[in-house]
Parts: C-alpha cells; sequence; structure tokens
C-alpha cells in the first residue's frame, strides 16, 4: 500500500514538473510587437531647403504591448533609428525611416521580438517660392489686387479716379549669376488708370504695382515676404492748364508688357495674363 501511494505521489510530481515546464516554455515565447505605428516625421522650412523631424510614443508604444511583454517602458526606451535624408528636402521627395533595435536586448531582457520595416514618408506641406500665377488663389489674387491699387492712390494721389485690375505678370528667377537679382519671384499687379488733370480733362495710362518674394504656404496661402508696392518704371509727363504733370506709367499695355516680360527676359521667366480683355 505504502509503495502504491508512493508511485502515485512520484507520478503526481512527474506531471506537476511537466505542467510547469509547459507554463514556462508558454511564458517564455517572444511576443512580436511593432513600433511603427508609433512614429511620426514632420517637415518644415522652404521647398528644396526643407528639413525632417522624427518622433517616438514611447509611452503609447509600451501601453500597447500587452502583459507578456516584460517592462515595456524599458522596450520602448530601447527602440531606436534614424532617417536617411533630413536636409534640403522638396516636397514630393521621399525620406525612409530605418529602425536600429536591439534585437537582442528586446528578446532576453522584454520576452519580445521587435518587427520593425523601414517606413517610407512623402514630403509634403513645405513653403515653396511661387512660379505660377494659378498657385495664387482667387482671395489672395484680390488681396493683393486691393494692396496694389491702394499703392498706386498713395503715390499718384488724388489724381487717380479708377483703377481697373487686368491681370498680373508672374516673374520668377532664372539667372542666379548676377548681384542685381536679389529676389525669388516678382508679381507685377496690372492696373488700367483713370486720372483727372487740373484742367478737368482726363488721362488713362497703364501702371504695374510689383510685390517680392511670394511664399506659397503649406495650406495653400500666398503671402508676400518682400518688398511691398514698388511701381514698374514707366513715365508718362503731360501738359494741362500750362504746366506739365508726371505719372509713373504707360502709355498703352503692350509698352507695359515690353517693360514687365522683355525687360527681364534671360534672368527671369515671365507669365501674363494681363490683357485688356481680363477686364
Amino acid at each position: 500500500m505504502f509503495f502504491a501511494m508512493g508511485k502515485k505521489r512520484a507520478a503526481a510530481a512527474v506531471l506537476a514538473v511537466v505542467f510547469a515546464l509547459a507554463l514556462a516554455g508558454c511564458a517564455a515565447k517572444p511576443v512580436p510587437v511593432d513600433p511603427t505605428p508609433y512614429l511620426s516625421v514632420e517637415f518644415s522650412g522652404m521647398s528644396g531647403e526643407g528639413t525632417a523631424a522624427w518622433s517616438f510614443d514611447s509611452e503609447g508604444f509600451a501601453a500597447a504591448c500587452g502583459e507578456d511583454v516584460k517592462d515595456a517602458a524599458g522596450l520602448a526606451a530601447c527602440v531606436d533609428g534614424s532617417l536617411d535624408k533630413a536636409e534640403g528636402l522638396s516636397n514630393g521627395d521621399t525620406v525612409t525611416f530605418r529602425w536600429n533595435c536591439d534585437a537582442d536586448t528586446a528578446q532576453q531582457e522584454h520576452n519580445a521580438v521587435l518587427a520593425p520595416e523601414d517606413a517610407t514618408f512623402t514630403v509634403e506641406g513645405l513653403d515653396e517660392w511661387v512660379t505660377a500665377l494659378d498657385q495664387i488663389g482667387q482671395a489672395d489674387w484680390d488681396t493683393l489686387a486691393a494692396a496694389g491699387e491702394d499703392a498706386l492712390r498713395q503715390r499718384e494721389g488724388d489724381a487717380i479716379t479708377g483703377a481697373e485690375c487686368l491681370g498680373g505678370y508672374m516673374l520668377v528667377r532664372q539667372d542666379f549669376s548676377s548681384e542685381m537679382v536679389d529676389v525669388h519671384n516678382m508679381l507685377y499687379a496690372a492696373y488700367k488708370v483713370e486720372a483727372k488733370l487740373p484742367d478737368s480733362s482726363s488721362l488713362t495710362y497703364y501702371a504695374g504695382v510689383g510685390f517680392g518674394d511670394l511664399v506659397l504656404h503649406g495650406d495653400g496661402s500666398v503671402e508676400v515676404t518682400g518688398d511691398y508696392g514698388f511701381m514698374a518704371y514707366g513715365n508718362i509727363d503731360v501738359k494741362a492748364g500750362g504746366d506739365y504733370y508726371n505719372f509713373t506709367g504707360f502709355e498703352t499695355l503692350e509698352d507695359m508688357n515690353t517693360e514687365c516680360i522683355d525687360g527681364y527676359q534671360g534672368m527671369y521667366s515671365v507669365e501674363s495674363n494681363a490683357t485688356e480683355a481680363a477686364a
């Protein structure tokens, strides 16, 4: 009887050991975890000169690891990596984040298998220099046109009785060799101007009001960051009541086209939608 009981106890002890080993084997199985969803990359600066910076939500990653991962916060602390390119970025470029995780530490100390794959991001939202008229939305164009008219009236005073915006000229710098070229782009808003002379006669002429270094922001808005409200070169002398009066402008739209287009060929590319028909 004693012998039979001993055999039962021995069998039970063996089963307990086997069960414990089985449990230990299950607990020891590493848990796959992926830190990629907790990685973010942000872009800033001007397109062509943009920079990238990355951040990792270690708390969010640790919370998502689950109970089978040992010391998830410690695991999150050893997750690291780098971007293959972080400077000189333009909109549309791609950058790749490459993980540099300590796989041995993750498995031996945290019961985890890190499953990082390279993460690719497309550069977007960087500011850009305006290069075309159609990048300027209607609201921003209306603001610029109104500002140009204000500048025109401030220059010529009460003589101005009307100023009709006919469109504009978009000049984009091409030649960087000349020291005279110090802006990335210029916009001339073109106006058909009506002026009243002291003898009650009237004058119709054309004027261009300029804005320099227009920036297209990531949200689509346009901002003038350079000179504001300067006039396209032009000179009109008229005689009224025996006196001469001077206006900054051109006698015809074709004359202003020549000044604002032909005068900048070589250093700038020029796009124009300034026509009488645009009025």
